[in-house]
């Protein structure tokens, strides 16, 4: 592969540039494929495969005066898959050593034969894409034809093929339609990814170098470049709001519109994102680089499905998906141009979620950062301070964790909490770090925003931003615009949260009330998860180590239903603390005093004052009645709900319940899910945890 890397410029192992179609057949490749044992006949054969465009075996056949049997008996047979009347390389590898052995008069031999047999199939866009290749003079006759078929490939968004041809429309036109054929190929670059072909193309189209432009033009470029040059440039500079929905058409615009206003929604209306996403949740994904014409008419191109993806996997983290979040990107980092959606923004959301997840960097994020063509917008240069914070946190260095997240937040403030990237609470980490003077100045300030101009919410914990009445953040935001006064359910968790971190005994019960009410109104697996660690370490800091081994079962049960396997970790390690992990049924353990501020474990008594999620399975923990579980929701839910709430938090399932009840399995979920919505949880553990606050 070294080799095969010299062979490329800089822009093709960025992927901001085509790659040669077929790859080099460096001696690595030659190693790999081993003797291919050809003679003339196979050779022929698979070079005629090696250059079409249609995968069809009665072309392949047609085109090198084969027949089946022959082909299938002979050593070409056993290169080539065939089934279903198609045909393939078993490895492209094969194609291209088989390209690169043939010399200019072999394949130019095998584009004639192709383009003879396409024009008797009827078939003359392919037949006049092989006669181009087949000649070895330009042929002026054949480019705006060629432009044509640039272009019915860009509307398809087969934009490698568009490409390919519109480049090979370049080397046979002049004047004006030479500048038409950059335009195209420009267009097919910048939609592709590849913005360093892009920039190239776009600038001969606005400005032809041409000597026939000036006499059959007047020195006039393509008059539709000029717009996408700006993009692609936009893109370089790693703008955010480099491209717009009134860039594109079709399946790009949906796409486009709407990942842009999912990231707009991500704090003050998930659910709306999630609709939004759900309506273009059918459109075509974008084409591998593949055979002509195949598939549907229309389809995304990698550039707008990029911006779709991010804007998906941000969804699922907003909701606390850690898993599902990183599916999406894992997908689209192996396919996409991810690096250019929202000026990088998949590149900070890949880096925090490997954290999260593993605790690490992986190596396809760091093959992504690698693959950043220019610059990336701010707020993801803030990021990489975040992601410094988080493994700080890991690592139990809290001052440099809470000065890195301090650095953060002067330089992307609202836009990086509005993207809601799983963050420890900065005033924690100051009360973890003992500053607590610095922490109340931060809970001051972080109240101050909260609470200048307030509007009444409906069950809210606090007072909140009215929309349009608190200032902006400073700088755009991902996506282009966002709720006025910034991310208003994130500052109201946080000040929830910082509540509790710098409660006292006895406004501790209160604050852990309100904490853990916003985070249940934000509708994030991994939030609560985080609000449950927080509570813990305030009530080990209380010398209340029973309650906080209850809320660190729930923090770990939380984070690992969200897939959040580093901080599942964190809980798990903080249970293991002396005096905190739960004790055996009996009596409890003697007290011990208290560890120092904000140590998670801080134990006076090893047995939690309620049952944790890992007493449920089976029955209720020792001295929590069947009747007093879930007797707080009495008067919120129905008789039945509550019967069907108390046997889901012991642990039973839903067939176990409706066996108990003597009703369906069917009404039993009906039952839940009104039981899930009273209660605004999304998950039975969520239910559980929610039980043990009494």
């Amino acid at each position: 592969m070294d080799q095969t890397a010299r062979m490329l410029d800089d822009e093709h192992l960025l992927g901001t540039a085509l790659m040669p179609d077929p790859l080099p057949a460096a001696r690595a490749v030659r190693e790999a494929v081993g003797p291919l044992g050809l003679d003339d006949e196979a050779r022929r054969v698979l070079l005629v495969a090696a250059v079409a465009v249609v995968d069809r075996t009665d072309v392949l056949l047609a085109a090198s005066g084969t027949d089946i049997d022959t082909l299938m008996a002979g050593p070409a047979g056993r290169h080539l898959h065939l089934v279903g009347g198609r045909f393939r390389f078993h490895h492209p590898r094969i194609r291209s050593v088989v390209h690169e052995d043939a010399d200019l008069a072999t394949r130019t031999a095998a584009h004639v034969a192709l383009a003879d047999v396409h024009r008797k199939a009827d078939e003359p866009l392919v037949a006049m894409w092989h006669t181009a290749l087949s000649t070895l003079a330009g042929d002026p006759l054949l480019a705006d034809g060629l432009v044509e078929l640039a272009e019915q490939h860009l509307a398809r968004g087969d934009v490698h093929r568009a490409h390919e041809v519109a480049r090979e429309a370049a080397s046979h036109g002049t004047g004006r339609v030479r500048a038409r054929a950059f335009a195209v190929a420009g267009r097919a670059a910048l939609w592709a990814g590849h913005v360093h072909d892009a920039v190239a193309h776009l600038r001969r189209a606005t400005h032809p170098s041409d000597p026939m432009s000036d006499s059959e033009t007047g020195g006039a470029g393509a008059p539709d470049a000029a717009r996408p040059l700006g993009i692609a440039l936009a893109l370089l500079e790693g703008r955010p709001d480099a491209v717009l929905p009134d860039d594109a058409s079709g399946p790009d615009r949906a796409a486009i519109t709407a990942a842009r206003r999912t990231i707009r929604l991500l704090d003050g209306a998930p659910a709306d994102a999630a609709a939004l996403l759900s309506e273009v949740a059918e459109l075509a994904p974008a084409r591998p680089a593949g055979r002509w014409f195949d598939g549907p008419d229309e389809a995304m191109t990698p550039l707008a499905e990029a911006h779709l993806r991010v804007a998906q996997s941000y969804l699922a983290l907003r909701l606390g998906d850690i898993t599902g979040a990183a599916s999406v990107l894992d997908d689209a980092v192996e396919r996409l141009p991810v690096a250019l959606a929202f000026g990088g923004l998949g590149i900070a959301l890949a880096r925090r979620l490997d954290l999260v997840r593993d605790g690490h960097l992986t190596r396809a994020t760091a093959a992504l950062e690698a693959s950043v063509p220019g610059q990336v917008s701010p707020v993801v240069r803030a990021a990489t301070l975040g992601d410094r914070a988080q493994s700080a946190v890991f690592a139990g260095r809290w001052v440099e964790a809470a000065t890195l997240l301090g650095l953060a937040a002067e330089r992307g403030g609202d836009e990086l909490r509005r993207l809601w990237l799983p963050t420890p609470d900065p005033v924690e980490l100051l009360v973890l770090a003992g500053q607590d003077r610095a922490a109340r100045r931060s809970h001051d300030r972080l109240r101050l925003r909260v609470l200048p101009s307030v509007a009444p919410d409906q069950g809210a914990a606090h007072p909140v931003v009215t929309a349009g009445t608190a200032p902006t953040a400073s700088g755009s935001l991902p996506g282009g615009a966002g709720l006025a006064g910034g991310p208003i359910r994130r500052r109201r968790l946080d000040l929830a949260r910082a509540e509790l971190a710098l409660a006292d005994a006895s406004g501790v019960n209160r604050a852990r009330e309100r904490a853990v009410e916003a985070s249940l109104r934000v509708g994030s697996t991994f939030e609560r998860g985080l609000t449950e660690l927080v509570a813990a370490r305030a009530f080990a800091r209380l010398g209340l180590p029973g309650d906080a081994a209850a809320h660190l079962l729930g923090a770990h049960e939380l984070f690992q239903e969200s897939g959040a396997k580093a901080w599942e970790h964190v809980a798990e390690q903080a249970l293991k603390a002396p005096g905190l992990a739960p004790a055996p049924r009996g009596p409890a353990s003697a007290p011990v005093r208290p560890g120092p501020a904000g140590a998670a474990g801080a134990p006076v008594d090893a047995r939690p004052t309620g049952p944790g999620p890992a007493d449920i399975p089976g029955e209720t923990s020792p001295g929590v009645g069947q009747e007093e579980l879930c007797g707080q929701w009495d008067g919120l839910l129905t008789e039945r709900e509550l019967d069907v709430a108390r046997l889901v938090v012991q642990g039973r399932t839903n067939r176990q319940v409706a066996a108990s009840l003597y009703v369906s399995v069917r009404t039993v979920e009906v039952h839940l899910g009104r039981v899930f919505r009273k209660l605004g949880v999304r998950s039975r553990t969520e239910l559980a945890v929610l039980a043990l606050r009494g």
